[in-house]
């Protein structure tokens, strides 16, 4: 017999496991949702700041290169170059244009060569006298590093694709930022043309180095609040989650004591209906057999019918009863030895009697000899009676029903198959449920506890009972019991 206490808890447990996961799935999509729309709206925020800076500073770059004359440019050309007029006066340009426009760090101008990969320096904003020790790094030490390069030195451009590929035909900003001790910058470039070949691509271009660290700093005192609001909605919606979770938790609890209530009263009121119901009919069948002296023909009627409608009544309270035993799982099994034979006799009796009434063919396969097996009667025969009962029931006339019997192995085989009205497909899924009737026999008389009580009698008895159905054609319904 299955434990009382787990089939109690089963659904109650896997409600709250449902409500469980529905919390897991929320709190999952709500941060997804969360980092998702940060990460959407820094995105967005970084595309519109580095759009307007990388416009800003080809704007720069173009308006400076206009700056310089391509013939003085090419006066400077090596180490010899610094001193002369063309290279102090290119120099002095640039530390202008650095002076003139806030925020650029370094100005300088580089010459093409032959190597793509490798620019020639021409001058820039702090190199008027390179052979100065200038801290240019500012770290306190002279070293390498602040050294000023000469007219003529070589860069490596292999690396920055916008001053190998496009600075020297149009203004181009370097796809990263640049991050230092000093802070955040980006790299602009633009064309130095000759003006008499304006079409032509430039042999010089000049290059700007702007510092973008507070522009920086402002996209992120815009973010951090939203971030901070987002990751406040979030919490709140997970606070709001787990309360709905412990809500659904307690619901489910109360919902599972309740319906087993409901199932304790159900039997109590089924145990005590069955006694009183069934002395009814014995004093009825008493006076039916002249237990009590003659009756007349017209009381015996009445009588007969009261009888058949007692024993309906008394079906239904038993039947109430298995159905709170299943729910409860107290379903009592009593398992003896019977003959099979004579069991499938008894069921053929009833049943026999029923199809003839509806004009339906009854086939059935049974081997003329079958052994004693070991199971319950009583609900082994309320599921098969149940079975072919239904199947007499939604059969239309003229139709026919089999019952086939086998056993094999100490297994007994019971399938009951009719040409029926059938099952829809909507419904197939719920067909053991109880209460639950099919959509298409609404009209036809029934409790919905049959099939619900069947499937708990054979599975309770470690069989199993399973069916096939197509709507309009019929039904099969495959029983399995060890005995």
């Amino acid at each position: 017999m299955v434990n009382s206490k787990q089939k109690d808890t089963a659904p109650a447990e896997k409600q709250v496991n449902n409500g469980k996961l529905t919390v897991t799935v929320i709190v999952a999509a709500s941060l997804i949702v969360t980092v998702g729309m940060t990460y959407v709206l820094y995105t967005t925020m970084q595309d519109v700041f580095r759009a307007g800076i990388d416009e800003r500073l080809k704007g720069l770059a173009g308006a400076a290169s206009v700056s310089f004359s391509t013939k003085e440019l090419d006066i400077i050309g090596h180490e010899e170059s610094v001193g002369t007029p063309a290279y102090e006066q290119s120099v002095i340009k640039l530390q202008h244009i650095r002076l003139q426009i806030p925020n650029i760090r370094f100005a300088y101008i580089f010459r093409q060569t032959d190597d793509p990969n490798t620019l020639e320096f021409v001058a820039d904003a702090d190199s008027l006298h390179p052979d100065q020790e200038v801290d240019l790094n500012k770290d306190g030490i002279i070293n390498d590093e602040d050294a000023l390069a000469y007219p003529g030195d070589p860069y490596d451009v292999s690396e920055i694709s916008e001053l190998r590929e496009i600075a020297f035909k149009s203004p181009a900003v370097d796809r990263e930022f640049v991050q230092d001790q000093w802070g955040i910058t980006l790299s602009g470039y633009a064309p130095i043309r000759d003006p008499n070949l304006p079409e032509k691509s430039a042999k010089y271009a000049i290059g700007l180095d702007l510092e973008i660290t507070q522009f920086w700093k402002m996209v992120q005192r815009i973010i951090i609040p939203f971030i901070g609001f987002s990751v406040f909605l979030f919490l709140v919606i997970v606070f709001l989650a787990f309360s709905l979770r412990n809500l659904w938790k307690r619901q489910v609890h109360q919902m599972a004591e309740l319906d087993r209530q409901k199932d304790e009263l159900i039997g109590i009121v089924s145990h005590q209906l069955a006694s009183p119901i069934s002395s009814v009919q014995w004093s009825l069948q008493g006076v039916l057999d002249g237990d009590f002296g003659p009756i007349s023909n017209e009381l015996k009627k009445h009588m007969e019918l009261d009888s058949k409608t007692t024993a309906n009544l008394l079906d239904l309270a038993k039947l109430l009863l298995d159905v709170s035993r299943i729910e409860l799982g107290r379903l009592k099994m009593n398992k003896q030895k019977h003959s099979l034979s004579e069991f499938f006799h008894e069921i053929i009796t009833v049943i026999e009697p029923k199809a003839k009434e509806k004009n339906i063919t009854f086939k059935r396969s049974i081997p003329a000899s079958l052994p004693e097996g070991m199971f319950d009667k009583r609900l082994t025969h309320m599921t098969i009676e149940n079975l072919l009962t239904n199947a007499v029931k939604y059969t239309p006339e003229k139709g026919k029903v089999e019952l086939t019997v086998s056993v094999r192995s100490s297994v007994l085989s019971c399938i009951v198959k009719d040409t029926g009205i059938g099952i829809p497909k909507k419904d197939q899924a719920e067909l053991f449920g109880k209460l639950f009737r099919a959509s298409n026999v609404q009209s036809i008389e029934g409790n919905g506890f049959g099939l619900y009580v069947a499937k708990g009698a054979i599975e309770q008895q470690g069989g199993s009972i399973r069916f096939e159905s197509e709507e309009g054609k019929g039904t099969a319904f495959f029983v399995e019991l060890p005995v």
